[in-house]
């Protein structure tokens, strides 16, 4: 499927919007239409590092640690002073079987 630029502004509200609503469906265990709606609203949104976190819930959800620890490695990148990607880092690296990474990731997101 190709996408096309347009030029429409989406408002702040319409945003938080979005992304309540990729929440939500993470949460209902609606994994395809969260993932969908992570991935859709990226291109919008400023805290980009939001959606890596939680693109990594999904997968930390459904057991896909390796996943996981992948996206949350990508907001590290994308917010290096984020505690909430740090901590769920940590988590996702503990059930990876990853302590002493682990430790450390948790380490920094109480810095």
């Amino acid at each position: 499927m190709k996408t096309i630029d347009l030029p429409v502004q989406v408002t702040r509200e319409e945003k938080r919007f979005l992304m309540e609503a990729a929440l939500l469906y993470r949460d209902s265990r609606r994994y395809a239409e969260a993932q969908a709606t992570f991935t859709g609203i990226l291109p919008i949104v400023e805290d980009k590092y939001l959606v890596a976190v939680g693109l990594g819930s999904i997968h930390f959800e459904q057991a896909q640690f390796n996943e996981a620890v992948e996206s949350f490695e990508a907001a590290i990148k994308l917010h290096p002073r984020s505690a909430i990607a740090y901590a769920h880092l940590g988590e996702a690296l503990a059930f990876a079987k990853h302590r002493e990474e682990a430790d450390l990731a948790l380490k920094k997101a109480v810095e």
